[in-house]
Order: C-alpha cells, then structure tokens, then sequence
C-alpha cells in the first residue's frame, strides 16, 4: 500500500477508535440500560460516519494539502504537482467513504441489536 493511503486509513483508524472511545465513556457515565446503551452507540456511529461523508465532500484539491494525513508524510513522499494532490483527494475520499460505510454498518447493527434487546 502506498504511504498517502497508509496513513489516511491509519488516521481514520484513530479517529473511529476516539469515537467509540467517547462513546463508550458517554454511556458508562450515564449508566444507560443495555437497550438504550446500543442506542446511543448506533447515533454514535452514524453521526460518525455522517461526518465522514459531510468531510469527504468537502475535499478538494486545494484542501488536500492541509489534511493531517498530507501533512505526516516525509516531503519526497508526497504526491507532486496538481495531479498528485488530485490523485490524493481522490485516495482521502475512497477511504473516508469506506470507513463511513463500516460505520454506518455498524450503526444499523447496534440499532438492531437495540431493538431486539429492546423488545424481550
């Protein structure tokens, strides 16, 4: 795997398990039913992966540059010129777009889980 695309799905990587960390720590705090519990963590995910999308759309060749994950790499590294940073827009949209599929899949398998929970 090329080193752009490494580290955006490392950093996407990161950022999910944030998420779910905050996530984890919001529903501890407010000792929440179990239902109730994969509930939240379903909006969780799905806000997360909404995010995704909503950033992902927002990308552009000019912005692409100032993504964390443009800015870790070594100079000699990055992609040159106009067709590099098109190239890695593309690349940061692929695997952001995929990440919010993962997500989303995770949101509609807690909502399930909740409603089954839900209805014992």
């Amino acid at each position: 795997m090329d080193p752009f695309r490494e580290k955006a799905a490392c950093l996407l990587v990161w950022r999910a398990f944030l998420v779910a960390l905050i996530a984890a720590l919001l529903i501890v705090a407010g000792r929440l039913p179990p239902s109730v519990a994969l509930l939240v963590g379903a909006n969780v995910a799905l806000l997360f992966s909404l995010g995704l999308i909503a950033w992902s759309e927002l990308l552009t060749d000019e912005r692409v540059v100032w993504t964390e994950a443009w800015r870790i790499l070594d100079p000699g590294q990055r992609p040159a010129g106009i067709g590099g940073r098109r190239w890695a827009c593309r690349e940061l949209t692929d695997v952001s777009l995929l990440f919010a599929k993962a997500a989303s899949a995770v949101a509609a398998a807690l909502s399930t889980s909740a409603l089954i929970l839900a209805s014992w």
